[in-house]
């Protein structure tokens, strides 16, 4: 059997002593490297890694340097060679790179997803255009230059949520090209994430809940029908949506949420209304429910969907004066609330409740439920007045 040429590539941490133990450093000075043998050489490359600043981040961009290079070596590459010079001054530009990643992306994600990752793509893009850097090698582009397109978007008024989601979208690409082998490290990996509180949806007190279907009976009363698979159904809006004649299989309703796919009991308040919108459709493709207040074939993208009764139940509430605070959100959030306050009134404690609810929310753990519980206020202690000895 060959002797390989190489020895397998590793990892260099520098360590300090502290505690009486040796711990991995970032200090100024401490330089991490891969490094590996061939040939009886010693070879070492720093690549972008040092720019990190925690240690776990150079960690994980440093076993990934580690994949690459074993897998470079495995596919015959020589560090003697100018070979890798060669394949690295033949890189796509930036903006070739990146359109690249995102076609690559595209068989393998939501279209709701895709199509945020597109905006984000396209917007990024814009910038570099404007910026001279688009048509640079993709291997170039660095931190401090992401960090001055994150500063634009500051400026140009986004807030920190849409900032995320740009930063996440186009690391996503980044990471693609790591993956394929096209770059070592992903630029953007390890730039801290904006500080951000985004706005929940409250649930309706009973009254406004009873005002808001007063209004939806005399003035939209098809946008009841969404309604009621949000509450019914326990579906977020962009669910509902989705809901199609073959996605109604008997007594039960499958439908691909936030969650995953999920299989879904439809309950006796609803199955008049599923009965009756199956029965008006003519394709198994069909969306159940649509803008047109019937049953069709619906080509629009999903955020074009939930935004046709997002707008109708903005008129809604405006002429009842309900706050940025009240979405459609609100019917789902109202419901489960209510769940939880009747199985309260019962005498049940937290735990039950909480296993009974799981099934029907679809949360992934009895922690993640709790706290969307505490957060639409559904365990708010009773009034504890009568505990005080004292009056103010």
């Amino acid at each position: 059997m060959t002797k390989p040429k190489y020895e397998k590539p590793k990892l260099f941490i520098p360590k300090v002593l502290k505690n009486g133990k040796k711990v991995a450093s970032v200090a100024p000075g401490k330089r991490w490297y891969v490094y590996f043998r061939y040939n009886g050489k010693m070879y070492k490359f720093y690549k972008q890694m040092n720019c990190f600043k925690t240690v776990s981040e150079r960690r994980r961009i440093g076993n990934a340097l580690v994949g690459a290079y074993t897998t470079m070596l495995n596919r015959g590459w020589s560090p003697e060679s100018n070979n890798y010079q060669k394949n690295q001054s033949s890189l796509p530009t930036l903006q070739n790179a990146l359109k690249f990643a995102l076609n690559q992306k595209k068989n393998t994600l939501k279209e709701s997803t895709f199509n945020q990752y597109q905006t984000a793509h396209n917007r990024f893009l814009e910038w570099a255009k404007k910026n001279l850097i688009a048509g640079q090698q993709i291997n170039l582009f660095q931190r401090k230059q992401f960090a001055q397109y994150l500063n634009y978007l500051r400026e140009d008024g986004n807030n920190a949520t849409s900032i995320n989601n740009n930063k996440r979208a186009i690391s996503a690409l980044f990471s693609k090209l790591v993956a394929d082998f096209i770059i070592e490290v992903n630029p953007i990996a390890g730039i801290k994430t904006e500080t951000s509180q985004p706005l929940k949806n409250r649930p309706f007190t009973a009254q406004q809940l009873s005002n808001v279907l007063e209004m939806c009976r005399s003035k939209d009363p098809y946008l009841l029908h969404f309604i009621k698979f949000m509450v019914y159904a326990m579906l977020r809006p962009r669910e509902v949506i989705r809901l199609k004649k073959n996605s109604i299989q008997g007594n039960l309703i499958f439908v691909d949420t936030k969650k995953g796919m999920a299989t879904i009991n439809i309950i006796d308040k609803l199955k008049p209304l599923v009965e009756d919108l199956v029965k008006n459709c003519n394709s198994d493709e069909h969306n159940l429910l649509s803008y047109k207040n019937c049953p069709l074939l619906w080509e629009a993208g999903e955020k074009a969907k939930t935004n046709v009764f997002t707008r109708r139940f903005k008129k809604i509430k405006d002429q009842l004066g309900l706050d940025e605070a009240y979405g459609l959100y609100s019917f789902r959030h109202t419901a489960i609330y209510h769940l939880y306050q009747s199985y309260l009134k019962e005498g049940l404690p937290h735990v039950d409740i909480v296993n009974k609810l799981l099934p029907i929310t679809r949360h992934k753990s009895e922690k993640e439920l709790t706290a969307y519980l505490r957060e639409v206020g559904a365990m708010l202690p009773p009034d504890y007045s009568e505990r005080f000895t004292f009056d103010l």
